[in-house]
């Protein structure tokens, strides 16, 4: 057996990675400098995105039941509510924001990793690393335990998933391009007794900075505020009493708290790598990209990119696939790292400005710009993350068809009849994908039937057929897949690959397949 991809930081990111490679059946070694998994917890929104690829793997539904489904958001300013956010907009099984504390997260992911046979290794910290110019030589870690003995291990590859100190990223010299906030902040996790619905995220923007109130479920909330009343100091903490000032200062909604039972003071920074992989070495989450909590996207993210980075890595050591492969986690991924720093600072910079003309601007168009459904339909998409794509991708193809679907986007999660045993059952599209291979799916009438070549053009691949539900759903689906139907390439992360019309898909994906899944022998051999 080869050595075990090495992968550094148990936080969700590299738990993510762990889980991944370990169920496609690459080795790992996870390890963490800490002594223990994290009690407290700073991320604590699962968006719709993450929540369908969980599902994927069986982990949604234990997620769901520990969190509190945000549904709505809520903006005030000027004392009345502002817009109010309808995540009904998102066209997904999942059609809010999870408020879960990151610990369970974690938690669930740690259960599923120790069903595969992988356990953190705590008190086991990464002190340097080395690899060689020769691009078919492993790279070597030390490593340091927890009786300060040190052990040198070489392995395949190394992902770097240990936070915003990454000694990976700080070892390759690595720029961290970005800004930090000059606005400090001030986080409680507390029990609000008051009119604020635990459907809705609250957010509050006035003259004296943001503030926002995130529900955990019942009483219990999460808050985050900019512009402190007290200077922060590593020896204190925000107490109950200036969380409760804070709000009383900037909300109009009765509300009174009590049983604090964490907080902290920390500042924002919005920063990212220009590369995401060197040699033999990958990164990914924070320490890749930090950004401001606003919209909750960056726990989602770090997720996004292991499951991103590890099918293709899997193809690789496992399939044989050409190394180019994992060149393309670098090109997906860093277009989205881009996008979300951008818009998270954003939105940080329009929610708590302090300048009246702009609050006074925002809160008078607000309600008009933010009402239109179309506005709540791509506000919400973006949010939860179903909008995510990779059309500019080398690994996306398009052939021509006639509908909207494009090689690069998220297959969408719509009811579909699935021919089965030479009848038809209804099931969900994202129910028919293969999260360990890629998918083929021929999409038509009923009464089309699937050609025997291209059938044979998906090796160690699944190939499904489908239909539409009824119809009800019929024009969604000709929408997505054209009125003659289309042949649809889906990677492991559930994204279009190819797109192509099935009277001609066999070729396309034949050397689709040859192109980036088989390597080509010396000539001679």
């Amino acid at each position: 057996m080869s050595d075990p991809v090495l992968i550094v930081g148990a936080g969700p990111t590299g738990l993510t990675a762990a889980l991944e490679l370990s169920r496609l059946g690459v080795p790992v070694r996870l390890i963490d400098k800490r002594a223990a998994p994290a009690t407290s917890s700073r991320a604590i929104g699962v968006q719709a995105r993450t929540l369908e690829l969980l599902d994927q793997r069986g982990l949604a539904d234990a997620l769901v039941r520990l969190g509190n489904a945000g549904r709505f958001g809520s903006v005030y300013g000027g004392g009345k509510r502002v817009f109010h956010l309808d995540f009904s907009h998102v066209e997904s099984r999942y059609p809010y924001i999870l408020f879960v504390s990151q610990a369970e997260t974690e938690r669930v992911l740690r259960d599923a990793c120790a069903r595969h046979g992988v356990s953190p290794g705590w008190d086991t910290e990464l002190i340097g690393i080395q690899q060689d110019a020769h691009a078919a030589s492993p790279a070597s870690a030390v490593l340091k335990r927890a009786d300060g003995s040190l052990e040198r291990v070489t392995a395949p590859w190394i992902i770097g998933a240990e936070g915003a100190h990454s000694l990976v990223r700080t070892t390759l010299d690595l720029p961290f391009e970005g800004h930090t906030r000059e606005e400090r902040y001030a986080l409680g996790d507390l029990l609000i007794d008051g009119d604020l619905p635990d459907t809705d995220f609250h957010i509050f923007s006035s003259e004296h900075g943001f503030m926002g109130l995130f529900p955990m479920g019942g009483e219990h909330f999460r808050l985050i505020a900019s512009n402190p009343l007290s200077e922060p100091s590593k020896d204190t903490e925000p107490s109950l009493d200036e969380l409760q000032a804070i709000y009383d200062q900037r909300s109009h909604i009765p509300a009174r708290f009590h049983d604090l039972t964490w907080s902290s003071w920390f500042s924002i920074n919005s920063r990212m790598v220009p590369r995401l992989k060197i040699g033999r070495l990958f990164l990914g989450g924070d320490a890749a990209h930090i950004h401001s909590p606003a919209g909750a996207q960056g726990m989602n993210t770090g997720i996004q990119d292991m499951i991103n980075l590890s099918w293709k890595l899997a193809m690789v050591i496992r399939d044989g696939a050409p190394p180019a492969l994992l060149d393309t986690y670098e090109l997906d991924r860093l277009p989205v790292m881009r996008n979300v720093l951008s818009r998270t600072d954003s939105l940080t910079t329009t929610i708590g400005t302090e300048n009246p003309v702009v609050r006074t601007l925002f809160n008078h168009l607000g309600p008009w710009i933010v009402g239109t459904d179309v506005v709540q339909a791509n506000a919400t998409a973006s949010m939860s993350q179903v909008a995510l794509g990779y059309r500019d991708s080398p690994l996306s193809e398009n052939h021509g068809h006639s509908g909207s679907l494009r090689a690069g986007d998220r297959m969408p999660d719509m009811p579909v009849r699935l021919r089965s045993d030479g009848g038809w059952v209804e099931t969900h599209l994202h129910r028919t994908f293969d999260p360990s291979h890629l998918t083929l799916v021929v999409a038509g009438p009923e009464r089309a039937s699937c050609p025997s070549e291209l059938r044979a053009s998906t090796p160690n691949g699944r190939l499904v057929e489908i239909a539409p539900s009824g119809s009800p759903d019929e024009q969604a689906f000709t929408a997505v897949f054209g009125r003659s139907g289309s042949a649809v390439l889906v990677r492991p992360d559930g994204y279009a690959g190819v797109v192509s019309p099935v009277a001609s898909a066999a070729a396309h994906i034949r050397a689709y397949h040859q192109r980036w899944f088989v390597t080509a022998k010396p000539a001679g051999a």
